[in-house]
């Protein structure tokens, strides 16, 4: 039974706790002072580091270092705080210990999350028992990617919430109640992606020959896509992602 000890339980940490408490194969530990109401919560964190196997960090970047300064025997650590590379980690961390980067996204609360992860190939197995639960992981080839990663996967939640908002509106300016319009807007959004996911996984569609079925010649949504051209809609969305991405890489170097 591996031991797990998770540092942090907010946003994210929370929900990974809850989650692997549910497996009966892990020995699972919280630790976090500014939880009052989860019970059996550890209070000593250096003899809570000592008794884990594996440690996941989930604490705020601005915290990391100072919470790795407490392990005072080698372990497995995966860490989920934005912005610190595996070197700065390794500076502080105790000798010997093997480190993993791992970036999740909101979703991951409702156990649908896409993460992405670097680092020591030694405790990659680890990795994927651990999360494959909480959604999609995907193995990354280089530590920079994660910026990518970050930019797409972490950002993307708010790009896609952005454009359910978007489709709503125009639901409610051709007449639907704002109620409906963004029923009707999840809606699709859920239908579609599920359809494009089934779809690329058994045939490898393409998501242009989706839309191309959907596009009928002088109909509603030719239409409707022109706009999309006449505005440069699809070259904000991607440029959205490439702009988060910059901005990921000068956080990374303001931290440093």
């Amino acid at each position: 039974m591996k031991k797990i000890l998770v540092v942090g339980l907010g946003n994210m940490g929370l929900p990974i706790y809850t989650s692997l408490k549910k497996n009966v194969n892990f020995e699972v530990k919280g630790f976090d002072p500014f939880q009052k109401n989860i019970p059996d919560l550890e209070t000593d964190l250096k003899k809570a580091t000592s008794n884990a196997e594996i440690i996941i960090l989930a604490v705020k970047p601005d915290k990391i270092l100072e919470v790795i300064e407490k392990f005072t025997v080698e372990r497995k650590i995966i860490s989920i705080a934005a912005g610190i590379s595996l070197s700065t980690i390794e500076k502080k961390n105790y000798y010997g210990s093997k480190l993993v980067r791992l970036m999740p996204n909101l979703p991951l609360q409702i156990s649908k999350g896409c993460m992405g992860y670097y680092g020591d190939k030694e405790i990659y197995s680890d990795v994927i028992e651990i999360f494959t639960d909480l959604g999609l992981l995907i193995e990354l080839q280089n530590e920079n990617l994660i910026d990518s990663f970050t930019a797409l996967a972490g950002s993307g939640p708010a790009f896609v919430f952005s454009f359910v908002q978007s489709l709503a509106e125009g639901g409610v300016k051709s007449g639907l109640s704002y109620n409906d319009a963004l029923k009707i807007s999840i809606q699709t959004i859920l239908g579609s992606t599920e359809f494009l996911q089934k779809e690329y996984e058994e045939k490898k569609s393409h998501p242009m020959d989706l839309r191309n079925k959907v596009t009928s010649a002088g109909g509603t949504t030719i239409f409707g896509l022109s706009e999309w051209e006449k505005n440069g809609t699809s070259f904000g969305i991607s440029e959205s992602v490439y702009q988060a991405k910059l901005r990921s890489d000068e956080l990374k170097k303001i931290s440093k």
